[in-house]
């Protein structure tokens, strides 16, 4: 524990000394979240039970247009059946799309597994016109809140625990404001094996909505795609569209892929969500699984059609639910994750959760565990 601490002081060191020697506004914050996860599965065998903490350190800096941001953290697991099951080997060995290693080895002590992780890292400039930034970074591609098929580089995995904490690419991007409602985008990230990708992007304002065209291209994809987002006849509901033409080269298929979803927000404080995932081509659990690292590693499915839906409301200031549902009309099965959530002030809070699986045991959710957690999350 002692050697990771001392390498997250070296990261911050590091970061502040590519920022010059002046008067510098700091916003350095410490967020620590605690998993306690029981998974239980069909068959009559234990349940597994184990402790998952992050804890979060992150530094913003900012001199004039000039700014500098660092995320890092400390991952630490404790639960020896869990550490060592197919899952959590699967998941340690998905690694990031980096050219150097982002995490440290990991250390094992008595039932624990803990290991430091460099989440965010980059300098940048910003004006009315220009935004550059530099370094490891979150490329944001992408309307949709359940799917993102157009976002390559930081796709959002709806089935996780935490859905958006997702690596970052080591990645040059620049955006240029053409007007008031329309700007071009440039991205080219180096890979882990030190090959480039590119994107860009062109965003603009129409009467429909915001409309946007993305194109992609790598070593083992291509992507041409549309993004749009508005509001449909002044009623209040939010609706968005995304997708394009994919060429998968590592298993020389083509396919187009898109979303079509919907936001609703009541007066009463309820907000709810719907989208539709489609794909004109399918994958066998084996090209998914061994191909995960990829471009498109998001983008396989196993069925062509999916439905997703949201809501969320408070109940008062304090108590808040959410609830997620993911079904595959092909198989009938389905993922639903519940959550409450109380807030025990404005830098603590705690829910109580779970993610359910349904459907029979050859289908594609059907035969996963449930899980039911506990989860502590406060900010210093």
């Amino acid at each position: 524990m002692m050697e990771l601490s001392l390498k997250i002081v070296n990261y911050l060191t590091l970061l502040c000394l590519t920022v010059p020697l002046m008067a510098v506004d700091h916003d350095l914050t410490i967020e620590n979240t605690n998993y306690t996860i029981s998974k239980i599965p069909y068959a009559e065998d234990d349940r597994t039970l184990y402790n998952y903490n992050r804890l979060r350190i992150t530094d913003k800096i900012k001199e004039g247009n000039w700014f500098a941001t660092i995320i890092a953290d400390i991952d630490n697991y404790y639960g020896e059946t869990y550490i060592e099951s197919f899952e959590y080997q699967f998941l340690r060995s998905i690694n990031a799309d980096t050219p150097f290693n982002i995490e440290t080895n990991a250390k094992d002590y008595e039932k624990g597994e803990v290991f430091g992780r460099l989440h965010r890292f980059y300098v940048g400039y910003g004006d009315a016109k220009h935004n550059l930034l530099f370094g490891l970074q979150k490329i944001t591609m992408g309307v949709g809140r359940i799917w993102t098929p157009t976002d390559l580089f930081n796709p959002r995995n709806p089935l996780a625990l935490e859905p958006d904490q997702i690596y970052g690419n080591v990645a040059l991007s620049y955006t240029y404001a053409l007007g008031e409602l329309s700007q071009a985008m440039g991205v080219v990230a180096k890979r882990e094996d030190n090959s480039y990708k590119y994107a860009g992007r062109v965003k603009g304002n129409v009467a429909i909505g915001d409309v946007a065209l993305d194109v992609y291209s790598s070593n083992d994809a291509q992507m041409i795609a549309y993004e749009i987002e508005g509001n449909l006849f002044d009623t209040g509901i939010e609706w968005r569209s995304e997708g394009g033409f994919y060429k998968d080269k590592l298993l020389d298929k083509e396919f187009y892929q898109t979303i079509v979803g919907a936001d609703y927000g009541f007066v009463n404080g309820l907000t709810v969500m719907t989208e539709w995932l489609h794909s004109s081509k399918t994958y066998t659990a084996d090209e998914i699984l061994n191909f995960q690292e990829s471009s498109l590693g998001y983008n396989r499915h196993f069925s062509s059609d999916y439905v997703g839906a949201s809501a969320y409301y408070d109940f008062n200031l304090l108590y808040s639910g959410a609830v997620s549902v993911i079904h595959n009309p092909e198989d009938q099965s389905s993922f639903i994750s519940p959550l409450i959530e109380y807030s025990i002030s404005d830098d603590a809070s705690i829910a109580v959760g779970a993610m359910l699986y349904t459907g029979n045991n050859e289908s594609e959710f059907g035969s996963v565990e449930n899980s039911y957690y506990l989860r502590l999350k406060a900010t210093y």
